[in-house]
């Protein structure tokens, strides 16, 4: 949670999510209601978006690493629900960082009672977002897997789309989801071989030029990210930035180009470019 209200992308996520829903819009873009002579209930350009919500996710159901989910299956149902418990609780967010034991875990995350956080880990392992690995005389340790790190893009669409048309209980990005979201990403990044270099990706999180900027530095070596850091380290060779809403046209669209960037242009376009590829390669006309 976030302030008493579910994080960023949550609401959204579950609406799109939903096959009911999902059948409604269809069906009304393809024939719009008329209610009385000349009077038509259309589909939004929210409503279109919230189709394309439910394009990605779909996308991602077709990853599951056990065989593609059917939308309207209950398993794509269980798939789904676990990945917003999971970022709505911060698991995700911690597991970013990378393999914790439960203790570890426990208490990195607030207000989780461990019986709580014991359910959630299960719940998630079931369905294949984490996997828990046992040490040798010592306490084991869980993983968050590729396909929970690339359920990322589900949850980004979602609060591209919750920020155009924002709600009571909708909490805005903060600087949690900005490294969650970055370190998901960059771990599946596919740079060229003969990019390396260190790079940080600042977003502005208030309006206006005046905002104090939150993100990640990676290091690069040889196409490979190598690290992730929270926070942005003057030194490195090459620096994006840009408002979240720029953020999120320019990851999300491939002709939108709407983050600044200096240093080495080279490389952070590379960057750009392959978040883009990675988590919305295919675009929907």
């Amino acid at each position: 949670m976030s302030n008493g209200k579910t994080r960023a992308g949550t609401q959204l996520l579950l609406m799109a999510a939903n096959p009911v829903k999902r059948r409604i819009l269809r069906e009304m873009i393809e024939h719009p209601l008329e209610i009385a002579p000349g009077q038509e209930y259309r589909v939004t350009s929210a409503g279109r978006e919230a189709l394309y919500v439910g394009f990605v996710i779909e996308r991602w159901l077709q990853r599951a690493p056990r065989g593609p989910l059917p939308f309207e299956s209950r398993e794509a149902e269980a798939a789904v629900a676990g990945l917003a418990r999971a970022w709505s609780t911060t698991v995700m967010h911690v597991l970013a960082r990378g393999p914790l034991t439960f203790t570890d875990l426990h208490s990195a995350i607030d207000d989780m009672g461990r019986r709580l956080l014991k359910r959630q880990l299960l719940a998630t392992q079931k369905v294949g977002q984490v996997e828990r690995q046992d040490g040798e005389g010592g306490e084991a340790t869980y993983t968050m897997t590729e396909w929970m790190r690339a359920g990322i893009a589900p949850l980004i669409a979602s609060a591209r789309l919750e920020r155009r048309d924002p709600k009571e209980s909708m909490a805005p990005i903060d600087a949690l989801d900005v490294e969650a979201a970055l370190r998901c990403g960059l771990s599946l990044a596919d740079l060229p071989r003969e990019l390396s270099g260190t790079c940080r990706l600042g977003i502005n999180l208030e309006h206006g030029e005046g905002g104090c900027l939150t993100g990640v530095t990676a290091t690069i070596e040889q196409g490979r990210v190598v690290s992730c850091r929270a926070g942005l380290e003057p030194g490195a060779g090459a620096w994006a930035a840009g408002s979240a809403d720029d953020w999120l046209d320019t990851v999300i669209e491939p002709d939108a180009k709407r983050v600044r960037t200096g240093g080495d242009k080279w490389l952070t376009s590379a960057v750009l470019d392959s978040l883009h590829e990675t988590l919305f390669g295919v675009q929907v006309t």
